[in-house]
């Protein structure tokens, strides 16, 4: 038997057991098919349910986080699509589900994932504006024993209670606050500022060399090389200790100048990777394949 085919072989045996441990792969194909065909309301549906079917496990947040938020986007596009705003009510469930998950870690984790929940309950309240409704259940008779009798009477028919509005939950305000916070704008605005304190001490250096020339020029302008006059021993002290001053300003400069370009090149270079990774809302997903890992990407 060749090791072509005892990889072949291995990989067929690993299939079952993968469809197992991700049982989330059928309603995955289904959301997209339906994506595919204009159905989104349907396909909303879809990735709502692998939403729901991804087991526990240490990348599973990553997963749902995926499902969840392109399930939402699903939503939107049904309602946009021209459908009644009543589709967008299970988007709110979903995100009030995706909500208390994440109230169950500790504080100042999935800080992108806080906020982006936050803000999408927050625009699909004010959308809604209460449609959203609760039925309640119908009235229930306690099962008896063997004889098949009720021990209590049924009770007795009444008008039904007025709906109530689906109550929008939000994270924590500390989460919140938290989740405000995005480590690269703050390491793009320090490293920017940095630069730019580098560069001001850069400009001063060359300032200061500036004037130490000055008063070089100047004596030489006092005492010309060709004119055989000598130069006194106080301004001969004077000319070395400007051109002293002046070659150590340049190096400074140059040692300041340097690194201030970096610095800010950096600092901006951070701050455009932040500002387009808030304006795409990307979101990255690992799993496990046959192959190796698999990697999937929500945008």
């Amino acid at each position: 038997m060749t090791l072509f085919t005892v990889l072949f072989v291995a990989v067929l045996s690993r299939a079952p057991a993968e469809t197992t441990a991700e049982p989330w792969r059928p309603l995955e194909a289904e959301c997209q098919r339906r994506e595919d065909a204009a159905d989104y309301a349907a396909a909303g549906d879809a990735c709502r349910r692998a939403f729901e079917a991804v087991p526990d496990g240490p990348l599973a947040l990553n997963q749902r986080s995926l499902f969840a938020f392109k399930a939402v986007r699903l939503y939107k596009r049904a309602h946009k699509a021209g459908s009644d705003v009543a589709v967008l009510c299970p988007a709110v469930a979903l995100l009030q589900a995706f909500s208390a998950q994440l109230a169950t870690l500790p504080e100042g984790e999935r800080p992108r994932d806080r906020a982006d929940v936050a803000d999408a309950l927050q625009t699909l309240e004010g959308q809604l504006g209460g449609a959203c409704t609760e039925t309640p259940p119908d009235d229930l008779i306690e099962v008896g024993g063997a004889d098949d009798r009720p021990k209590s009477d049924p009770l007795p028919k009444s008008e039904p209670p007025a709906a109530r509005p689906v109550s929008v939950v939000r994270p924590l305000p500390q989460a919140d606050t938290q989740a405000k916070r995005r480590p690269l704008g703050i390491a793009g605005w320090t490293t920017l500022g940095t630069g730019l304190g580098f560069g001001s001490a850069a400009i001063a250096m060359l300032a200061r060399a500036a004037a130490m020339q000055a008063q070089v020029d100047g004596l030489n302008a006092m005492y010309p090389a060709a004119s055989g006059v000598k130069i006194p021993a106080d301004d001969a002290q004077r000319f070395h200790d400007a051109t002293a001053r002046g070659e150590q300003a340049n190096r400074l400069a140059i040692g300041l100048g340097l690194p201030a370009i970096g610095l800010v090149l950096s600092g901006v270079a951070l701050l455009a990777i932040d500002a387009h990774r808030e304006r795409a809302g990307r979101r990255v997903a690992l799993r496990p394949s046959p192959a190796g890992i698999g990697f999937r990407m929500e945008f």
